[in-house]
């Protein structure tokens, strides 16, 4: 088991910081990533990301696959890994864009270990602020990171996502079941009321 803090194991950038309000397009050719475009359970939705035009050099800010995104301001420090192939994609400046810079860790796993309580508490504890905590770049490049062999951060990562998908289908299907009895009862009701 190795012990690395994370400015070891990964670049950490701010995300793109605006002058002024965003304005969103209905189309255009550079997409931001914000903190709505995330479901529960960590996915990236990728048809919500809004389009927009930015006022400043946007190489800066991309984000590439298996980038992480933090959220640097907020009521929680949540990490994201990005597991699809994005163009033209910057994350907002909520976020720090973690980019590995190390083999020895999987991006997957280190999201997972980000967002284990006792990190989250650190970033807490660290954090500034009071209705809309804010961790520093520098708090967050201290945090402490325990790195297992690879086969067992993939037996982690593997674990999780089975996981994630079971819950997702879960999801899905009591979605499924309430719209399916309010259906009936709908029906119900207009043929109670064909038959008086």
């Amino acid at each position: 088991m190795l012990n690395r803090k994370l400015r070891d194991v990964a670049e950490i950038q701010a995300g793109y910081q605006a002058r002024k309000r965003i304005n969103e397009l209905s189309q255009g050719k550079y997409r931001l990533i914000q903190g709505k475009d995330f479901d529960k359970y960590g996915n990236l939705l990728v048809d919500t990301i809004s389009y927009f035009e930015p006022e400043r050099k946007p190489e800066l800010y991309m984000v590439k696959e298996d980038d992480l995104l933090l959220q640097s301001r907020g009521l929680t420090h949540n990490s994201y890994c990005i597991k699809v192939n994005l163009e033209n994609t910057l994350a907002a400046g909520s976020f720090y864009i973690l980019r590995l810079k190390s083999k020895i860790i999987l991006p997957s796993y280190l999201c997972w270990w980000l967002n284990q309580a006792p990190v989250q508490e650190f970033f807490i504890s660290l954090a500034s602020g009071t209705i809309m905590s804010f961790v520093s770049k520098s708090a967050v490049s201290q945090t402490e990171i325990k790195i297992p062999d690879i086969e067992t951060q993939q037996k982690i990562v593997n674990t999780i996502d089975t996981w994630r998908r079971l819950n997702s289908l879960q999801d899905q299907i009591r979605q499924k079941q309430e719209q399916l009895i309010q259906s009936l009862f709908i029906k119900k009701i207009y043929s109670s009321e064909e038959n008086q």
